[in-house]
Parts: structure tokens; C-alpha cells; sequence
């Protein structure tokens, strides 16, 4: 499976290096369902789409490899990795419980400026949500999850958090797409602020674990039909039946 890659100069911007603008591109389309899994990314064809050199592509390419979102194939180039229906169970099984634990501790030991931050972040994806943004509304996501989980001043658990790596941003971007989940995900979270705001460490923490597990339960048993069918994500057949 190849494909070719189609860029404008303003959806391409590289923020510090070119071989990290190339990465950070790539990333995005990868995590959007735009590169299919097993796609091969080809250089040369990247280097004239994107006016870079191939240097700066093979140097992007190592950069999604380290963060599993390529795997570089010796004398056949970069290809775009797949997720097996095992990984996504077990990621979300692992994060259920992680999330559930930062949201309880942030229940309990959340600063004020961590909390105000917290609030602006939800009042966005509340915005971006309203709107059906799922493009602007994902990044907060995250950005709502990596608060939450240094909130709580555990710091291994923020590590461990963000270990998870950008492989599983993959899904958790799919999950999203499905009909309602975002609206869904997003009343949530609005439940969650008020449960850290009121310092209920066991509300906060249910909270946070139904938002973890409904939306992996939501990702197994999706059909993937329509027009958002992301059957394609997955490298095994993918069905409700285990």
C-alpha cells in the first residue's frame, strides 16, 4: 500500500528544525486517519511535496519511529505501524486506572493556578465541541490530560502518563470521531472540574475512569461504517465479538 502526500504551504510549518516540522506534519495525519496504517511513506515523493530535503525526511522518519508511529523497514523505507485490537484494550485498561488515580489526587492536592488552568482548558473544549471541532477540541484533550495528571504532584505518575506515547494518541483520536463520543467526552469532563473543584477525591476519580473506559468500550464496539470508518486503523479485523 503507497500513498502519496498532498501539503499546502499553510498546513505545513515547521516550528524549530525542518527534519521536526516534516515529523510533527506527518504526526498529525497519521493520529487524523489521513496515513493509513502499513502506508509507505516514501522520500522522494515527500521531499518534492513537501520542497524539503530527503535528508530532512529520513531524519523525520526517525523521529516517528522513536514515538511508534513508523517502523523504517531496511532497503524498503518508512511505513506507517498498525494497532492490533490487544494494544487497544490494554491501553485503555492501563489508563482507566492511571487517570482515575491523577484525577483523585488532584482532587486532593490541586493548587489554584493548576485549577484556573484547568478551568480555561474545559471552557475551550466545551467551545470546540459546541462547534463539532474535533480538530481543535483533540489537542485540548490532551492538554486537559497532562494538567490533570501533574495536578495530583506525583510525578512518576505524570511520566508514566506520558509514556504512553504518541502511538496511543491513534485511537484515542478514533474514539473521538465516533458519533456522540465527543459531546459526551466533553460533559464529562465539565463533571470532572466540578468534583476537583469540590475536592471529592471518589467522584473525581469514578469520573475520570467512566471517561477512559466509555470511550475504549465505545472504539471495541463501533461498527466502523459511515463515513469516518476507521476498520482501516486496526491491523487485525475488528468486530463487537471478541
Amino acid at each position: 500500500m503507497t500513498g502519496r502526500v498532498s501539503a499546502s504551504s499553510q498546513e505545513f510549518s515547521p516550528p524549530l528544525s525542518m527534519a521536526e516540522g516534516v515529523s510533527r506534519y506527518l504526526e498529525n495525519r497519521i493520529i487524523q486517519n489521513e496515513l493509513k496504517p502499513e502506508t509507505r511513506l516514501v522520500e522522494r515523493n515527500l521531499s518534492e511535496t513537501l520542497g524539503v530535503s530527503r535528508i530532512s525526511i529520513r531524519e523525520a522518519f526517525r523521529i516517528l519511529a522513536l514515538s511508534g508511529l513508523v517502523k523504517i523497514i531496511p532497503r524498503k523505507g518508512a511505513q506507517v505501524t498498525a494497532i492490533t485490537r490487544q494494544e487497544v484494550e490494554e491501553i485503555y485498561t492501563l489508563r482507566a486506572y492511571l487517570v482515575g488515580l491523577a484525577a483523585k489526587l488532584a482532587a486532593q492536592k490541586i493548587d489554584p493556578r493548576d485549577l484556573k488552568e484547568l478551568r480555561k482548558v474545559a471552557r475551550l473544549m466545551a467551545e470546540k465541541s459546541s462547534r463539532n471541532d474535533l480538530k481543535s477540541y483533540f489537542p485540548l484533550n490532551l492538554k486537559f490530560h497532562r494538567l490533570l495528571s501533574r495536578a495530583g504532584g506525583n510525578q512518576r505518575l505524570h511520566e508514566i502518563l506520558g509514556n504512553f506515547g504518541k502511538q496511543t494518541h491513534r485511537f484515542r483520536y478514533a474514539s473521538l470521531s465516533l458519533p456522540g463520543r465527543m459531546k459526551k467526552s466533553c460533559a464529562y469532563h465539565q463533571k470532572l472540574i466540578k468534583a476537583i473543584e469540590a475536592r471529592d477525591q471518589k467522584a473525581a476519580e469514578k469520573i475520570a475512569r467512566t471517561i477512559i473506559e466509555e470511550a475504549g468500550k465505545a472504539l471495541m464496539e463501533h461498527p466502523f461504517e459511515g463515513s469516518n470508518n476507521f476498520r482501516e486503523l486496526f491491523k487485525e479485523p475488528f468486530s463487537s465479538a471478541k
